[in-house]
C-alpha cells in the first residue's frame, strides 16, 4: 500500500505583514473618506441651519409687506377753501436709507442701522391684550423692518454682575422687526384730522434711540427677526407694463413716501402704495460672523454699506461690490431677492 503525503502550506511572516499593511491602508482610506463625508455633511447641514432663520425671516417680510394698506379716501384738497377732491389717507408707507444719504429716515447714528428700512400699516390683527381684542383678525398694525448692529438683549441680572463675571457682549448684525399692536396703535394720533402730517414720529419714536444696557432700554415694540443679516435693500417699483409705457422709474434713489406729492402724475406717490416692491436681503452665517467679530467694532465690509444702494440704476453693480467684499473676507453669505406685489396697491395717474 502506497502512502502519499501532502506538505502543508501556510502564509509566511512577510505575506502576513503585507496583508495586514494593506488592510490597514484600506481601513485608513475608508476612515478618511468617512470623515470627509461627515465633515461635508456637517458643514452643509450647518449652513442650511444657519440660513434657515434668514430664510424664515425673509418669508415673513415679503408675506407681511404684501398686505400693506393705506385705506385711502377722497376729501377736499383744502378744507377752508376747497377747490377739488384729493386722495387722502391717515395711514403711511415709507421706505429708504435708514441713516445714509440726503433722504435718510433717521437722524440718529446709534445704534448702527445700515442700508434700508421699510415701515407701513397692514391689517395683521396683532394685539397684546387678547382679553379685550380677541377675534379681531383684521385690525390695523404698524409694521417695519430694518438692519441693526447691536449686542444681545440680556436679562437685567446679567448686567448687574461684576465685570469679571459678566460674559462679553455678543455683537451681531440683525434684522429687526417693529410690531406695534393694534390696541396701542399711534399713527392716528398724528394723522387723524391732520392729513398734511409728513413727520416720521409714528415709527421713529418706537425704535430704541441708543445702545444701552437692557435694564436701561425703553420698552419698544421691536424684536430680532433674524440674526446675521448685513443688508436690506428695498426698491419700490411700478409694474413692468407701467415702466415700459411711461419710461419712468418710481424711485430712483430708493426713497418712497406716501405723503409726497409729485408734479409728475406717472410717479406721484401721494396716498398711493407702490405696485411692486423688490426686496433684497444679504445674510452671512454664524461662523463668518464670529470670525469677523471684534467687540463693538464693525467688520471691514461695513464701510461699503453707507455708499452702496443709493441709486437704483446701480443696483446690480452695488450688489456685486458687496458680494466681492464679503468673499474677500472668506465669509459664507447668501442673497435673497424677489419682487413683492402689494395687494392693496391701485396705482393711478390721477
Amino acid at each position: 500500500m502506497k502512502v502519499v503525503s501532502h506538505a502543508r502550506r501556510a502564509f509566511t511572516l512577510v505575506e502576513l505583514m503585507i496583508s495586514i499593511t494593506l488592510i490597514l491602508l484600506i481601513c485608513l482610506l475608508l476612515v478618511s473618506m468617512t470623515n470627509a463625508t461627515s465633515a461635508t455633511w456637517r458643514q452643509t447641514t450647518g449652513r442650511v441651519e444657519q440660513f434657515r432663520s434668514a430664510n424664515n425671516g425673509y418669508e415673513a417680510i415679503t408675506r407681511r409687506l404684501s398686505q400693506a394698506t393705506l385705506n385711502t379716501y377722497w376729501d377736499y384738497d383744502n378744507p377752508t377753501s376747497p377747490k377739488k377732491y384729493f386722495r387722502q389717507s391717515d395711514l403711511r408707507f415709507l421706505s429708504g436709507n435708514m441713516t445714509a444719504g440726503t433722504k435718510k429716515l433717521l437722524t440718529t447714528v446709534k445704534p448702527r442701522r445700515p442700508t434700508h428700512g421699510i415701515f407701513f400699516q397692514a391689517p395683521l390683527g396683532f394685539v397684546d391684550d387678547a382679553t379685550n381684542f380677541s377675534g379681531l383678525d383684521n385690525l390695523i398694525n404698524t409694521w417695519g423692518y430694518y438692519v441693526e448692529f447691536n449686542y444681545d438683549a440680556r436679562p437685567a441680572f446679567i448686567e448687574s454682575l461684576s465685570a469679571a463675571s459678566k460674559p462679553a457682549n455678543r455683537w451681531r448684525y440683525r434684522m429687526m422687526e417693529l410690531m406695534q399692536p393694534s390696541n396701542a396703535l399711534s399713527i392716528f394720533s398724528f394723522t387723524s384730522g391732520n392729513p398734511a402730517y409728513v413727520g416720521k414720529e409714528w415709527f421713529s419714536t418706537k425704535l430704541p434711540a441708543a445702545t444701552l444696557p437692557p435694564a436701561a432700554l425703553p420698552v419698544t415694540p421691536t424684536h430680532v427677526l433674524a440674526e446675521n443679516i448685513v443688508a436690506l435693500v428695498v426698491h419700490p417699483r411700478l409694474t413692468k407694463k407701467e415702466e415700459e409705457l411711461t419710461g419712468k422709474t418710481l424711485s430712483k434713489d430708493y426713497f418712497y413716501d406716501s405723503t409726497v406729492t409729485n408734479t409728475d402724475p406717472d410717479i406721484n406717490p401721494k396716498s398711493q402704495l407702490p405696485p411692486i416692491v423688490q426686496v433684497t436681503m444679504v445674510a452671512i452665517d454664524e461662523q463668518s460672523a464670529a470670525r469677523t467679530a471684534n467687540g463693538d467694532k464693525v467688520p471691514a465690509f461695513d464701510v461699503l454699506l453707507d455708499t452702496l444702494f443709493q441709486d437704483t440704476t446701480k443696483f446690480d453693480a452695488d450688489l456685486t461690490s458687496l458680494q466681492t467684499a464679503l468673499a474677500a473676507q472668506r465669509l459664507n453669505f447668501r442673497v435673497f431677492t424677489s419682487s413683492v406685489s402689494i395687494r392693496g396697491a391701485k396705482w393711478s395717474r390721477k
